[in-house]
């Protein structure tokens, strides 16, 4: 095979950097735009052999430069809180950067329920949920028709990470008191998925891009309850964290306004859009949660350091 070089977006975050690392770490060469070269994660990067140019996708003239040579792209973007458009929009402006640069495989990391989102039971149409899963699915269709020798789609589940720094930034009562207030019900599965999963998934595609054509894969490692995930976590940091379900009422006077709350309750039956055979069939080792918690032991230590 001969040298692939992949553009990767959000290369300094959680799942750019998963990917990032994955394929540097297997010899291939990863071209990555940061706004700020010098910082922690770019330099990382850096020291790992990734190619960075400085700059933002809406500069075309870095965006070009960071495209050169590319033999792949991968598409990761995180929704804009106050400009709705800016996530499908950019994510137009990066494809056509690739297929410009010449780019044969596109893969796109999506997220559970993309598809078909008005399955979820508490699926509100007119709520910033329903915005990011329609945006998404529109970037979805887009990758679809935009071309590509080749393209495959990743939904990824809930990010094993979102429960330590500095993901866990939303949940501030998690850290300062041991206490995960929630809208999601006891009952609820949770496809959870340590982020470097994707890596593997990606690199496995690139390697393999004819098996990995017009795939569109739900990433998911284990179907864990929330009371499942605290108790992982308690035992890993040896401190008390326990789950609080917020009461219907609470959640009704929180969602408008909270759009972490509002994700979680249309994420109540979101195991519906696992496919666990499917998945496997892939034939990559996925990581557990409590493999994960392990892995991250430090960072798992200095996320709750101040419980009692």
């Amino acid at each position: 095979m001969s040298q692939q070089t992949i553009f990767v977006s959000g290369a300094t975050g959680t799942v750019g950097g998963a990917v990032a690392h994955s394929l540097l770490k297997a010899n291939i060469a990863v071209h990555a735009l940061v706004r700020d070269p010098d910082s922690p994660a770019a330099r990382a990067l850096s020291d790992l052999g990734a190619s960075l140019t400085k700059g933002g996708y809406d500069d075309d003239a870095p965006l070009k430069e960071a495209m050169k040579n590319v033999t792949g792209a991968f598409l990761n973007l995180t929704p804009d809180f106050i400009d709705h458009t800016w996530e499908l929009r950019t994510a137009k402006r990066i494809m056509a950067a690739a297929k410009e640069a010449g780019a044969v495989h596109f893969i796109y990391s999506s997220g559970f329920a993309v598809q078909a989102p008005e399955r979820l039971e508490h699926f509100d149409p007119d709520s910033f949920v329903s915005m990011v899963l329609h945006s998404k699915q529109s970037i979805e269709k887009a990758v679809r028709e935009a071309g590509f020798e080749y393209w495959t789609v990743l939904r990824p589940g809930s990010f094993s990470s979102n429960y330590l720094l500095p993901q866990v930034a939303p949940f501030p009562d998690l850290v300062n008191q041991g206490r995960f207030a929630n809208a999601f019900k006891p009952t609820t599965k949770i496809p959870t998925l340590d982020p470097y999963d994707i890596g593997k998934f990606a690199l496995a595609a690139y390697r393999d891009s004819t098996r990995f054509n017009r795939q569109e894969i739900p990433l998911s490692s284990e179907m864990l309850t929330v009371d499942e995930i605290m108790a992982k976590l308690s035992k890993a940091s040896g401190k008390d964290i326990r789950a609080i379900f917020l009461k219907e009422e609470e959640i009704d006077a929180q969602k408008a306004g909270n759009p972490f709350i509002a994700g979680q309750l249309a994420a109540r039956d979101m195991d519906q859009f696992a496919d666990e055979e499917n998945t496997r069939s892939w034939g990559i080792t996925m990581t557990t949660f409590d493999e994960f918690l392990e892995r991250e032991r430090e960072r798992v230590m200095q996320t709750y350091a101040q419980l009692a």
